[in-house]
């Protein structure tokens, strides 16, 4: 996740009280080269913390999915405007197998199911897809997971796994006492690794509350409309 500065952003457009950038210029996470973006903002799935887009790369006319999150300050209409790369320039079939804590069984059958969709196998990619989401609840229910549906399955999900520890963690990290909060403060010497990792502690932060969410419930929304089409 990268901030494009508010001297990148070229137009705006209105909507309601709130200035929402139209174009932008940033470096594109597909190509690498510095380009134009026209964001097609998705009014359709406001929050309380922003709006998702996508934009086209003017040199490659690929898309890019963009986050424009509300100011803290309600005074200022300007939103913040952060570009997406869901790979992040890398072979995210690499990163899973290189993760230690992702079960190889579903490793697996995650790259069964990348190759057969990508063979156009719509069938087999169906019943491989279907083999991931089993395996990944399996990872995590155990043997609690016999008998019982994939959609009981996901209710059942968040008595197993704990998704607020990671925010929580971060509570702890920013607390007051802490050097870390005084390296914020400008209390502290601030080295180049530092300056890093409060970037990529950023990147993940916004992609865990903002991204992926919106993705999630983006991808969702579309099936149920195509399945309530049939």
């Amino acid at each position: 996740m990268r901030r494009i500065l508010p001297g990148a952003i070229l137009s705006h457009t209105q909507y309601g009280y709130l200035k929402v950038p139209k174009n932008v210029k940033s470096q594109c996470p597909k190509c690498g080269k510095s380009s134009e973006f026209t964001l097609k903002t998705n009014y359709y799935q406001v929050t309380k913390r922003g709006l998702f887009a996508e934009g086209i790369c003017s040199e490659c006319k690929k898309p890019s999915e963009f986050v424009l999150m509300f100011n803290s300050n309600r005074l200022n209409r300007e939103l913040e405007v952060y570009i997406y790369s869901p790979s992040d320039l890398r072979d995210p079939l690499d990163q899973l197998e290189r993760n230690k804590h992702i079960p190889i069984d579903l490793v697996r059958a995650y790259r069964s199911a990348l190759n057969v969709s990508q063979s156009k196998d719509n069938s087999a990619a169906a019943v491989m897809s279907k083999r991931v989401l089993e395996s990944v609840l399996k990872h995590f229910l155990g043997e609690d997971s016999n008998g019982l549906s994939l959609s009981q399955q996901f209710q059942q999900l968040p008595n197993y796994i704990d998704l607020t520890k990671q925010i929580q963690d971060v509570g702890y990290l920013v607390h007051p006492d802490g050097s870390f909060y005084e390296m914020l403060e400008l209390k502290r010497e601030i080295d180049d690794e530092t300056i890093t990792l409060v970037t990529e502690l950023l990147e993940v932060l916004i992609e865990y509350l903002f991204v992926l969410p919106e993705k999630i419930e983006s991808i969702h929304d579309k099936i149920e409309q195509k399945f309530k089409k049939g």
